[in-house]
């Protein structure tokens, strides 16, 4: 980290009070404490407006069925050539049958 430079922040006693008792628990100093929450706070908020300008781009441009129908296909193929339970021994596990049903559930 470059260049540090100190500022004065205002802020009410009771969230002052919560730090310090936070800080009475780690090893971090009062100045890398506020840094770090600092740090993950501004991490946070670009994770959240990535994610958010990615759903509007879905939405302003969802897939079509060209591009992700494929996928269906495929898993479709792949859970026909599956070993289902009753086929299998017992597994003890989950059933991979619906209840009641013949086949898989797609």
């Amino acid at each position: 980290m470059s260049g540090l430079i100190r500022f004065t922040v205002s802020v009410p006693g009771e969230l002052l009070e919560a730090a310090e008792k936070k800080l009475a628990q780690g090893e971090h100093n009062r100045s890398a404490f506020i840094r770090r929450l600092l740090e993950t706070a501004l991490r946070d908020a670009q994770e959240r407006e990535d994610v958010e300008q990615w759903i509007r781009g879905y939405q302003e441009q969802p897939q079509t069925e060209e591009e992700f129908g494929w996928q269906d296909e495929i898993a479709k193929e792949y859970l026909a050539q599956e070993r289902w339970e009753r086929d299998a021994g017992k597994s003890g596990g989950r059933t991979s049958l619906p209840l009641g049903g013949d086949g898989p559930c797609f």
